[in-house]
């Protein structure tokens, strides 16, 4: 084992929940990334186990992020983000580019309006709320028992910190600044993801130049949680061809 438990030579892959996630988000990561690289999870301030009082801006949680890798030493990694968690990689590779290897956007998009009546139902009847988010997060063939996991864990989250999420998430918008994002992109979602429909990972694709789309059928907003297998083989596959493609580049350079 290498410094602070990670394995040397392998790849660093930093994994970022959603609004009102955690640990649990990634449940079915964990396991199969620790045997090809060094996967690390995340919790944002405020979340699970992580203390803090959570954020309403996506880019203060980029600045976590970004101070959470300094704080490690790590330089070029890997970057998945989720959801919420997939607006806070976008910032950080506008903000960041030098740090990152790759990212992988999961059921995301450069817009993440929220419904007046989530935001309104978070403050005035939490649970009820916590409920109806879960109705449209995943598919309707989705096991019962995953969706109520899904909910217990988002319970676990305080009403403020949920609240702020959605609302960093409502005011997120780079639309006009995607374009700029020059990192190898793996864009992922699920063809039944009613919170961010499958056109708004097309419209990542058109936007980042040399971007790979994979849609995952029978999947909804947690495609990571629903076909876990084909989720983490594409991750795989994808940094596989990173390190490839960097490996040419370096060989070229010697000669």
């Amino acid at each position: 084992m290498g410094r602070k438990g990670f394995i040397e030579e392998r790849e660093f892959v930093l994994f970022i929940h959603g609004a009102g996630g955690g640990q649990y988000t990634w449940s079915f990561q964990k396991g199969f990334f620790e045997k090809h690289f060094n996967p690390i999870i995340i919790e944002l301030p405020g979340h699970g186990e992580s203390e803090g009082e959570g954020e309403n801006e996506i880019g203060t949680y980029a600045e976590h992020v970004h101070g959470f890798l300094k704080a490690l030493h790590l330089s070029k990694v890997f970057l998945v983000g989720h959801s919420m968690g997939g607006a806070i990689v976008q910032t950080m590779a506008l903000r960041y580019p030098e740090v990152i290897k790759g990212i992988v956007l999961v059921g995301t998009g450069v817009r993440l309006r929220v419904f007046p009546m989530i935001l309104e139902g978070i403050k005035k009847n939490f649970e009820e709320t916590v409920k109806k988010i879960h109705q449209f997060s995943f598919s309707p063939r989705a096991p019962h028992d995953l969706i109520e996991k899904g909910m217990a864990e988002m319970l676990r989250c305080q009403p403020e910190v949920l609240h702020g999420d959605f609302s960093a998430c409502d005011r997120f918008d780079v639309m006009n600044e995607v374009e700029k994002i020059n990192l190898p992109t793996l864009i992922l979602c699920g063809d039944e993801d009613q919170l961010t429909p499958v056109k708004y990972s097309q419209f990542l694709h058109n936007r980042i130049e040399g971007s790979k789309l994979e849609v995952i059928p029978n999947a909804g907003h947690m495609v990571m949680m629903e076909s876990a297998s084909a989720f983490n083989e594409k991750i795989r596959k994808f940094i596989s061809i990173v390190q490839k493609v960097r490996h040419k580049c370096f060989d070229s350079r010697a000669n």
